[in-house]
């Protein structure tokens, strides 16, 4: 199942944004506070949505803590509970349409004064004020064709005891992402490792690893997060002196293989990679998405970095139309998507056309 189109109202910083003809590689570029991590984050939302979790999770990415319930106040358009969220997307392979309904949930708390000498007309003897109690998920699956949205519910909420999630018994989602942080460290690797390990699929695995070194055969995990290659040597290579950017790309394809027929979501890719192994990079991960069926979701503000995407369409001979990039521009207040195709992109580039 791939994303086709996402249509986001009232997220972030974003009042209303629309991106379509999604493909199965896609890049956003865009100068900073352009809104590229938004749109990643709304695509999570929408791909998780009887998860209102989800909206704890997005903030901690950006290191935002949660510690009151005043908090939710991040996720909604210049931090306005009056407004609902509103991310809908369709999915290419069986015209699915997703809408999810974001919206805060309030206890009502009487407050009640009364003075003895105030004979003031302004005095207030039964206010109803509101209070945030969470927030709740409202969402809905349908062909495009159906007219009626047929709603569930979710809800996350703190409590005393700390943060309660509730979600509709009946459903079970079909859908499956995973969100890439820019930092990497050997622990997420290494966790990500054993997920495939325990299910057997080293060996695909270790094809995929064949950008980063043909010689590989053999993959083992070891203590306190060691992590080694064999190489044909006479001892296993821990991953660990290989560099930083090698510790990168593996995670990259590690979460590739762990979301087999699934979605990926990339932030800031660039990080820890030097621009000439960019090349190498887009190659392994579109080798990758292809081997594991995977939808990719990738955010840069490397002008580097978009030459090299561009590059697998000539490097890899591809003659079908997988790969996208979209320009996200914010001109005053409201955001602006510019589409490029890889015929518009190579054009751009040879012409020196401002695309970040």
């Amino acid at each position: 199942m791939k994303l086709y189109k996402i249509d986001i109202n009232k997220f972030r910083s974003f009042a209303k944004l629309k991106i379509e003809d999604f493909k199965d590689i896609n890049l956003i570029v865009g100068k900073n506070n352009c809104g590229k991590t938004s749109v990643l984050e709304a695509i999570f939302l929408s791909i998780g949505f009887s998860n209102p979790n989800l909206a704890l999770s997005i903030d901690q990415f950006r290191g935002l803590l949660h510690d009151g319930n005043e908090d939710f106040r991040y996720i909604f358009h210049n931090l306005d509970y009056n407004e609902n969220i509103i991310i809908e997307t369709e999915f290419i392979n069986n015209s699915q349409h997703r809408k999810l309904i974001i919206k805060p949930t309030f206890i009502k708390t009487k407050s009640v004064e009364i003075k003895p000498n105030d004979i003031s007309t302004n005095s207030n003897i039964n206010s109803s004020t509101k209070k945030i109690d969470g927030i709740e998920f409202d969402f809905s699956i349908k062909p495009l064709k159906r007219s009626k949205d047929n709603f569930k519910k979710s809800l996350l909420q703190f409590t005393t005891k700390g943060i309660k999630v509730t979600q509709p018994e009946d459903y079970n989602e079909s859908i499956f992402g995973i969100f890439l942080r820019p930092t990497t460290t050997s622990s997420d690797v290494y966790e990500r490792l054993d997920k495939i390990l325990v299910k057997k699929g080293e060996q695909k695995f270790i094809k995929a690893l064949h950008h980063i070194d043909n010689r590989i055969s053999d993959i083992s995990l070891g203590a306190k997060n060691m992590i080694y290659f064999d190489i044909g040597i006479e001892r296993l290579v821990p991953i660990q002196i290989m560099g930083d950017g090698i510790i990168k790309l593996l995670s990259i394809l590690a979460t590739i293989a762990n979301a087999e027929n699934r979605v990926v979501l990339i932030d800031e890719i660039e990080n820890g990679f030097h621009f000439s192994v960019l090349n190498q990079v887009w190659e392994s991960i579109y080798d990758a998405a292809k081997q594991y069926n995977v939808q990719i979701f990738v955010t840069t503000h490397s002008l580097e970095c978009a030459k090299s995407f561009n590059n697998v369409q000539t490097n890899k001979l591809l003659k079908e139309d997988v790969l996208r990039l979209y320009r996200i521009e914010k001109i005053k207040d409201e955001f602006e998507i510019f589409k490029y195709d890889s015929e518009i992109l190579e054009s751009s580039l040879e012409s020196n056309w401002e695309i970040r």
